[in-house]
Order: C-alpha cells, then sequence, then structure tokens
C-alpha cells in the first residue's frame, strides 16, 4: 500500500476511533522546567511517558500572544510514547523577552538550541498560527534537526496581506487609561469560544494576551516580515498540514501546495480554541502521523 494511501487510511481509523483511544502508554504528570537560552531563560511544559521513550521528543509552539498553556490538555495525550515539551516562546508566557525584537530565525534558534540541549535532536515540531510559522521556518533551515513536521492554521500570505497586517500592528495601541481597550479583548475571545471551552478557559486566554503588554505583536510581525513562500518550498520533511476552520484554511491549503512531502488534511468541525475542545481528536491525529 503507497504510504500517502497508508497514512489516510490511518488517520481515518484514528478519527473515527472512540473519544480518548489513545496508545495505552501512561504519561506521567506534566512538569515545568525552566533552561538557558540566548535571550535568558525559557519555561517549558514536558510530559513524558513512564516507559523509556521510544520517538523523538516533539515540540509545541503556540499562536502570539499567548503561551505553551494554550496546550496543556493535548500536552499529556502526546506524551505517551515520547517526550512532549511545550515552549513559550522568548517574551511570551513566562520566558524571558528579549532585549530587542528578534527575527522570525532568532525565535527559532533560541527555541531549537535551548530545547535540543536538554533532550537532543532531530526533533519533530507541531506549530499553531505564529509557532507554525516559526516551526515551518526552523524544518526549512535547519532540516537536519527537524524529523517530521505539524503545521496547524498557518499564517502563509501574500505580500500585500503581509504587509497591511505590519501596518496595522505598528498602528496598534494595547491600553487605554480608562480601561477600554479591555471589554473589547474578552468579547472578542469569548465570541469564538467552541462547545468544551469555558468561561474561565477566556478568562485565562485574555490574562495571557495581557501579560505581554505592548510587546505583544513582536512574533507576528517577525513572521509577516518574512516571505514564506520560499520557506514552504524548501521543506523536505514529512509534513501534516491541518486546517481547523479558523479564517486560515486557504492559506493552509496553500501552503501546503508548495511543500513536496505535505499532506492536508481540512477540520471543517474545528475552528478556534481546538485544543482545549478536543484535545483528544488533535492527539490522535497528530500521533497517527508521526509514528506513521
Amino acid at each position: 500500500m503507497p504510504r500517502r494511501r497508508a497514512f489516510l487510511v490511518g488517520l481515518a481509523a484514528a478519527l473515527a476511533s472512540p473519544a480518548g483511544a489513545l496508545p495505552e502508554t501512561a504519561a506521567l504528570g506534566v512538569h515545568r522546567r525552566y533552561l538557558d537560552g540566548p535571550f535568558g531563560q525559557v519555561h517549558l511544559r514536558v510530559a513524558q511517558p513512564a516507559a523509556r521513550p521510544v520517538l523523538p521528543p516533539i515540540v509545541l509552539l503556540h499562536q502570539s500572544p499567548l503561551s505553551g498553556r494554550m496546550f496543556d490538555r493535548l500536552l499529556p495525550l502526546l506524551g505517551t510514547n515520547r517526550i512532549a515539551i511545550a515552549v513559550d516562546t522568548p517574551g511570551y508566557g513566562e520566558s524571558d523577552r528579549p532585549a530587542t525584537q528578534p527575527t522570525l530565525a532568532g525565535y527559532g534558534n533560541a527555541i531549537l538550541d535551548t530545547v535540543a540541549s536538554a533532550y537532543g535532536s532531530p526533533l519533530d515540531l507541531l506549530g499553531y498560527h505564529t509557532g507554525a510559522a516559526i516551526a515551518a521556518d526552523l524544518a526549512a533551515r535547519r532540516s537536519a534537526s527537524v524529523r517530521r513536521l505539524v503545521l496547524i492554521a498557518m499564517p502563509f500570505f501574500g505580500p500585500a496581506r503581509r504587509e497591511a497586517l505590519l501596518k496595522q500592528l505598528k498602528q496598534k495601541t494595547p491600553y487605554a487609561e480608562d480601561g477600554s481597550h479591555l471589554p473589547p479583548l474578552w468579547t472578542g475571545t469569548a465570541r469564538v469560544r467552541p462547545e468544551g471551552q469555558s468561561l474561565d478557559d477566556v478568562a485565562r486566554l485574555v490574562a495571557e494576551k495581557q501579560r505581554v503588554g505592548i510587546y505583544g505583536e513582536w512574533a507576528l510581525a517577525a513572521a509577516m516580515s518574512e516571505d514564506l513562500a520560499l520557506t514552504m518550498t524548501a521543506i523536505r520533511q514529512p509534513t501534516l498540514v491541518l486546517a481547523p476552520h479558523d479564517g486560515l484554511e486557504a492559506a493552509s491549503r496553500a501552503a501546503a501546495k508548495l511543500m513536496p512531502q505535505a499532506r492536508f488534511v481540512e477540520l471543517p468541525a474545528r475552528a478556534y480554541g481546538l485544543f482545549d475542545a478536543a484535545p483528544a481528536e488533535i492527539a490522535r491525529t497528530v500521533l497517527a502521523f508521526l509514528s506513521e
């Protein structure tokens, strides 16, 4: 059976299996640690199996301006037969902020070098939104250190869209003295929450967005400053592109077409908040691909 067909058959079986039907090996509890990186300390959340891992670690890269906390429900499900690591990108979550704004490569190198120093390489990478751009850049530039790649909601835009976003980010003001910036932040987050994501989850997300203050758009601006078309065509690793219906379906599909070994899977039943709403479904899909 050709490899692509074998993967799709396995993926269909994984998606059709009962919720929570994951590898029987249990993951130990998630623990947190700090590692020294080029911009200061880097904060990690780590899940690992009770038995000795047989597959390379998987590193999860979050959307900005959030943090690795967004993977709290997914992380232990991935850490069943490998070490699973959710990294706070430098300047986000509890990782130290760089003194000056890094490039996209600067973010990626800091993450990869820091994690590899403790867990070795090659690594598998999973990135979401901004994290997907960082993961794709690493896979293209440092192919020997990246075994497989999962890109979810890839922010792949043409020059005009990127320039418009950069202009918008430069004009954005994070605060208003009367606090009028806070209600739109809450309502915007609550409006798109899926079933399975509580108001307590919304409060957590709003707090994560606020904690980085005026530096919150640094990573997104770094991603939008790069021509990711060149990046996509340089990726040679087996890649799974997942497209929830969160407005980036077309961008994700276009990115997948440029990668020689990409498989594109649309997730029409999922949108924002998929790691809170459907962690078992996402874990089954990702594990089926990584263990192919």
